[in-house]
Order: structure tokens, then sequence, then C-alpha cells
């Protein structure tokens, strides 16, 4: 199986953030965690500090749902596609399921980092950023797929996936040294059978990576929690909902 995690961490000159830093009350980052706190700071004051957990919706259950069916049909559990994954994706999920008999895929990974970018454990005392996909792919000893599935639209996500895209080839360029050339894919299994592509090379993906140091940075030192109102912030946040919301400032 895919196993080739760095000893030495690469590239350590691409970080420009000072490393001793006092890290606040909410200590780690992802980019969904990453995106609701640049949405309004405060609802993850309210989920991640004070530890109170939104209900997850029809599409999150569905989208969880999906993924797990996925995952099993990949690791040869199940013999049949489930239809959603099977309309548009059948002959890309056969292929990804013999890349994993031959030890060429790995799946559901759990990526840690350190706040230098060294891998560690999921939940370890050193964890401080979080990659999680659906699915690695390695093509030969310097070129690898990343696979995310996508159980939304695709149109009107595109720069968030672009975001997350990017930060997937990152993490894994930074996990697996030897890679010099990464390729995102993510596949829309309710839109169509095309999956949206990006090829990175470690260059260019990390000509980037000193801003999403620092974007994570901001939210794992932050003190304030402040607020951030409105139609579009508030639309999907639940804190506002309730007798007694957790959110005073809720748009509703």
């Amino acid at each position: 199986m895919v196993n080739l995690i760095q000893t030495t961490r690469p590239d350590a000159e691409k970080i420009t953030e000072p490393q001793e830093i006092e890290l606040g009350q909410v200590k780690t980052w992802s980019y969904s965690a990453l995106k609701v706190y640049e949405e309004c700071a405060y609802r993850t004051y309210i989920a991640r500090v004070k530890k109170i957990q939104e209900p997850s919706g029809p599409a999150a259950d569905r989208g969880t749902l999906i993924h797990q069916a996925a995952e099993d049909f990949v690791k040869g559990k199940r013999d049949t596609l489930i239809p959603e994954l099977k309309k548009h994706y059948e002959q890309a999920f056969l292929d990804l399921r013999e890349e994993f008999k031959a030890g060429r895929a790995s799946l559901e990974g759990e990526w840690g980092y350190t706040i230098d970018w060294a891998t560690t454990g999921w939940v370890e005392d050193d964890t401080w950023a979080r990659i999680k996909l659906d699915a690695i792919v390695m093509e030969s000893d310097t070129s690898a797929r990343v696979i995310d599935y996508k159980s939304g639209k695709r149109y009107g996500n595109e720069i968030a996936h672009g975001q997350q895209g990017l930060l997937y080839a990152i993490g894994t360029f930074m996990r697996f040294p030897v890679l010099e050339h990464v390729t995102t894919e993510f596949w829309y299994v309710d839109q169509d059978g095309n999956p949206t592509t990006k090829p990175y090379t470690r260059d260019t993906a990390l000509m980037f990576m000193p801003g999403w140091h620092k974007r994570g940075v901001k939210m794992t030192t932050e003190k304030e929690f402040n607020p951030s109102p409105s139609k579009q912030t508030c639309r999907w946040c639940s804190f506002k909902d309730g007798d007694v919301p957790e959110c005073k400032w809720g748009v509703k």
C-alpha cells in the first residue's frame, strides 16, 4: 500500500511565518473548519470552544452514505455500486478498485501535520492541520492523483473546490517528498462523468503554501471570535435557530 511518507520536511524554506507562536483555544484547522471560521469566527467559537455540535442535514447525511458506499466498493466489501455512483462513474470506480487491489491506491486518508508541516497523526499533541481525502493513486514514483467525491453541485462551487484541491495538492507534496506532479480530481457523482481536474507541479503548488499557512495561524491564534452576521453567512448556520439561539446576532 501507499506508505512513502516523509522522514524530513521538504521545502522548509516555503514557510515564511515564524513557528514559535502560542496557539489559542482552537488549536487545529482543516479546509472545512477554516472555511467556517473565515465566514464567521463566532460560529467556530460556538462549535469548537463551547463544543456545541450543529445537527447534520439531509444533504450531509446523504453525502456520508455515498462516501461510505464508494469506500466499501473500492475495498471489495460490496460487489455492486449504488445507483448514485454507478450512473456516471461506474468505470471510474471499477478502475479505482483495480488500483486498490494492486496496492497503488489508498483510501480515506486522515493526514495530520504539525505547525512546521511535518507529518504527524490525526489526533496527536502536535497535530495542527488536518487533510482528509477520499483516495490517492500513485501513478509512478513521482506522480499521483488525488480524488475527492462530491455529492453536491459543481456549478457555483468552482472557487471553493478549487481552493480545496490546492490545499490537497500542497498536503500531498508535503507528505510525499518524492512526488513532483499531483493532479486533483473532483468526481461530481450527481452531475456527469467528467471530473474536474487540475494538475500541479511541486513548485506551483508550494507557491501558495505561505498564504495557507498564515490563514491557519490566524485561525489557531484567534482570541476574539467576533460574529459576522449576514444573510449569506447565517444561511446554513443552525446556531441562530431555536427558542434560545446560541447566537443572538444571527440573521434569519
